[in-house]
């Protein structure tokens, strides 16, 4: 039994090699690299300075809702929340099939001593939290979705979002499966703010990347919008190759709406920011993990 899960997880992660690599000889079959290097070297130096800063800033926003997260079990300071949230980043950036996401339990029980399963469910209830704020700037975004939805998912996400606690519990307290299930994975432990740092996230990450799509291509803000969208999107696939490298660039691509005869150079530009992304998020990685120490664990 063993032997075949190895295998399964061997085959899996071949495929999402084959799968990211063949969509990217595709989309940059063509691609004029001389001239996509010209115009990256055009982008003023204070537009990827930019860049840069609220990128990181992006992280600073998720190491506050990791502070609100467990604030009920320990408190630390912004620097050891920060390390936290940029080492697990980086272990899902270089690990295949979100396996990374395995470091998060890993670090908080390091950092606050919580035990893996409320880790977990911490774990999972980030992910919701980003999934349904990525979902509804999607449906916002996405070109030709009808109108009324632009209007109703964002409402519906804010009615949940304000839901009174007791409303809350009852829902807990029903006897049904989907109620069992939701007390299995719901943490909920941050207050209603963690929604709001998990939109200006996901504000500042999507900014970046339409900013310098911008810049290199010609697009309207709102068609580099678009297309910053579509390879967030894309990351949610469960074939993904490392890094999700191939179909990020493919989902931006979709999302710019563009024309066949300018895949390549859609998909090249992606493929300069996506470099350019990992580059800043795994650089930050490593001088967190480098410099900054974790709590010592007899002053607590």
């Amino acid at each position: 039994m063993k032997t075949q899960q190895a295998w399964g997880k061997r085959l899996a992660l071949l495929l999402g090699w084959a799968l990211g690599l063949a969509l990217l000889l595709w989309l940059l079959q063509d691609l004029d690299t001389h001239a996509l290097l010209q115009r990256a070297d055009q982008i003023h130096p204070a537009w990827w300075l930019t860049a840069t800063v609220v990128w990181l800033f992006s992280f600073v926003c998720r190491a506050l809702r990791v502070q609100q997260e467990w604030h009920w079990k320990k408190a630390v300071g912004l620097t050891v929340a920060l390390r936290l949230v940029l080492l697990h980043n980086a272990a899902v950036l270089l690990l295949p099939f979100r396996s990374g996401e395995a470091g998060y339990p890993l670090l908080v029980r390091r950092v606050f001593h919580a035990p893996t399963s409320a880790a977990l469910r911490s774990l999972v209830w980030l992910r919701v939290q980003d999934a349904c704020i990525l979902a509804v700037l999607g449906i916002i975004c996405w070109p030709g979705l009808p109108v009324w939805l632009s209007v109703v998912c964002p409402m519906l996400l804010l009615f949940v979002i304000l839901l009174p606690p007791v409303w809350w519990l009852r829902l807990l307290k029903n006897r049904q499966p989907w109620a069992k299930l939701l007390r299995s994975v719901l943490h909920r432990r941050a207050p209603r703010t963690a929604w709001l740092l998990s939109l200006v996230n996901w504000l500042s990450k999507l900014s970046v990347v339409a900013l310098l799509l911008g810049q290199l291509l010609p697009l309207t803000a709102w068609s580099a919008w678009q297309a910053a969208i579509g390879g967030e999107l894309a990351t949610l696939l469960p074939l993904q190759g490392p890094a999700s490298l191939g179909t990020y660039e493919a989902g931006v691509w979709l999302g710019a709406g563009l024309a066949r005869s300018a895949t390549e150079t859609v998909a090249g530009a992606a493929l300069l920011v996506h470099v350019f992304c990992l580059a800043v998020s795994l650089g930050a990685a490593a001088l967190a993990g480098f410099w900054w120490r974790w709590p010592d664990p007899a002053e607590h």
